[in-house]
């Protein structure tokens, strides 16, 4: 996590808790910084929570029986296993046709190695996510908790501000 952070044109060093003119960071000021860094934190996840794939997401484990797993469900574990057979496959398909002159395999059940891997690693960074934003909501509850009666009180005149406005 950045030690500083800046809220519109001030500096604020969450380490040491201190302004660019070097005077001591109230703690309203420091809640904000976080707040702001917990803000931009939501989005990243947000992104990541309703990407585009290219499979359809139904993996298939054994080739002989048809057996497959729908990667929605599957468990974190799961896909990192996956992750790794799949890096693995792609670099046994890269030198394994070099090494004995005949050709590898583009497609495995639709799809190339690659997409499968990117669908995998999607379905791992979202599930990251999820659990991310419930850390995030944890965290702006506590720092919402450390504001003053003041604070919120002027963040709550701002919103009907702006709801008037609007």
């Amino acid at each position: 996590m950045d030690t500083v952070i800046y809220i519109g044109y001030i500096k604020v060093d969450l380490k040491n808790k201190y302004h660019y003119n070097m005077k001591k960071a109230s703690k309203d000021d420091v809640i904000d910084a976080l707040l702001l860094k917990v803000e931009q934190k939501k989005k990243e996840v947000e992104q990541i929570r309703n990407p585009v794939f290219k499979t359809n997401l139904s993996f298939p484990i054994d080739s002989y029986t048809g057996t497959r797993t729908n990667l929605n469900a599957a468990s974190e574990e799961f896909l990192v296993t996956t992750l790794i057979w799949l890096d693995a496959m792609i670099e046994k398909n890269k030198g394994v046709p070099e090494k004995y002159g005949v050709s590898g395999i583009s497609k495995w059940f639709g799809f190339t190695f690659e997409e499968w891997r990117d669908d995998v690693v999607l379905k791992i960074r979202q599930k990251q996510a999820m659990d991310q934003n419930k850390q995030l909501k944890e965290i702006e509850s506590k720092l919402n908790n450390l504001m003053s009666e003041k604070k919120k009180k002027d963040i709550e005149l701002d919103a009907l501000k702006s709801l008037l406005e609007a």
